[in-house]
């Protein structure tokens, strides 16, 4: 038996669909455990390039069951339209499941997202995760499992829905009425209620079973609601103790913690960024990585590699590998920097403060000569340029963390495992 969470090192839009997609060939289950469809992850395969947001990127592998996790938000209308896209480009989605405690993001989430986001610039994706999370924690939430129960699912709205009218009258957002939102919980119920489980029997028989489970997590330390750059971060925890509470799986069964890390940073939305590059460099990671969110489409924050933030997360996660993503978007780079600490005035801090001084710091780097050749079409770690084995190496030892996957490209074969 083997858990496997695979979680993100960085800001988010590490990879983790790739590598959950790679190390599914040999799973049973995966889980997503947290957040809704504010984050994409993408899967090249065969079939062509599915950009996911909330279905687990194991779902191309038709014995795989997926399963949507407890700890998931969901916005039932954006998991449909997904999933007929699937369907239609021949996937098959018959063995994917929705745990029932799953919140449920309803319309009133996302016009208060947007409004909310206006004014506080925070750069929220507009979807409603932080507000669906808000109510969940302040008892209003609506869970997924209560569209099986049409009466008490209407009297939970008719309970929520003046106030949340009052707060968006607020805003100058024109009010919801019930019908509206019972039509549509009709609708929702009457095309996921085959869907609908209770996930713990079935985990609980797989681990006693011995099967392969993977935890799939979105977003990563430093959008951590605890741990990451408060405010401008995510509603919960997509961290490896985030995935055992979301997933229902009990810590004592995690025995591997992939962190994904991409061979530079990237970030999406507001708030510091301590190695962002606003110069060609910048303009040229972006460009070659083709760094636009998977969900929104704005342009990524791009720079160098944040070596304080990656051993941030390994210690926070516990992670036992890391997968780095993107080596080759550095293939044509003459130099290469990693940041190894932060200078703040005559300070040196070798961990990451907290988002007010984050946001003051300036990164302290080594650089490195980079290996200029073409990486995309190795697949050993002999073949690799000795620069490029250095710059790895470099980044093990700062990170305290053996690599274990390196991609050099978005297919499957573009893997390197050592």
């Amino acid at each position: 038996m083997t858990v496997t969470a695979v979680v993100g090192g960085q800001w988010g839009d590490e990879g983790k669909g790739r590598i959950i997609d790679y190390l599914a060939s040999k799973a049973d289950i995966v889980v997503r455990f947290q957040g809704g469809n504010n984050a994409g992850h993408t899967v090249v395969n065969d079939l062509g390039t599915f950009k996911l947001h909330l279905v687990p990127s194991g779902i191309f592998y038709p014995r795989i069951r997926c399963i949507l996790g407890a700890g998931m938000v969901i916005d039932p209308t954006s998991l449909l339209d997904e999933m007929n896209e699937l369907e239609h480009s021949g996937v098959n989605t018959k063995n994917l499941w929705i745990d029932r405690r799953a919140h449920i993001v309803f319309p009133y989430h996302q016009l208060l997202d947007g409004a909310r986001d206006r004014d506080s610039k925070l750069g929220t994706t507009h979807r409603g995760i932080g507000p669906s999370y808000g109510d969940k924690c302040a008892y209003r939430g609506i869970r997924i499992g209560d569209l099986l129960h049409p009466q008490y699912l209407q009297h939970r709205l008719e309970e929520v829905l003046p106030i949340k009218n009052h707060e968006m009258a607020f805003y100058g957002i024109q009010k919801l009425k019930l019908e509206e939102l019972l039509s549509k919980a009709d609708e929702w119920q009457g095309r996921l209620s085959a869907r609908i489980i209770d996930s713990v029997p079935i985990l609980r028989e797989a681990l006693n079973s011995n099967q392969q489970i993977l935890l799939e997590g979105q977003l990563g330390i430093m959008r951590d609601l605890d741990w990451g750059i408060y405010p401008y971060s995510t509603a919960s925890s997509p961290t490896a103790g985030g995935a055992c509470a979301g997933a229902g799986i009990p810590p004592r069964y995690m025995n591997e913690i992939v962190g994904v890390v991409k061979a530079y940073s990237t970030s999406v939305g507001g708030g510091p960024f301590p190695t962002e590059l606003s110069d060609a460099d910048g303009e040229r990671l972006r460009q070659i990585g083709d760094e636009y969110g998977a969900t929104t489409k704005r342009p990524r924050r791009c720079g160098w590699l944040d070596a304080v933030t990656v051993r941030y997360a390994a210690w926070l996660n516990g992670l036992s590998a890391i997968a780095i993503t993107k080596l080759d978007v550095l293939d044509s780079f003459k130099k290469i920097k990693i940041c190894t600490a932060y200078r703040a005035g005559d300070r040196t801090l070798s961990d990451v403060p907290d988002t007010v001084m984050q946001g003051e710091v300036q990164p302290i780097y080594e650089e490195w000569p980079g290996w200029e050749t073409r990486t995309t079409e190795i697949r050993s770690w002999n073949d690799l340029p000795p620069r490029a084995q250095a710059y790895l190496k470099r980044i093990e030892e700062l990170a305290t963390v053996p690599i274990r996957f390196i991609s050099v490209g978005p297919r499957r074969e573009q893997m390197i495992c050592l």
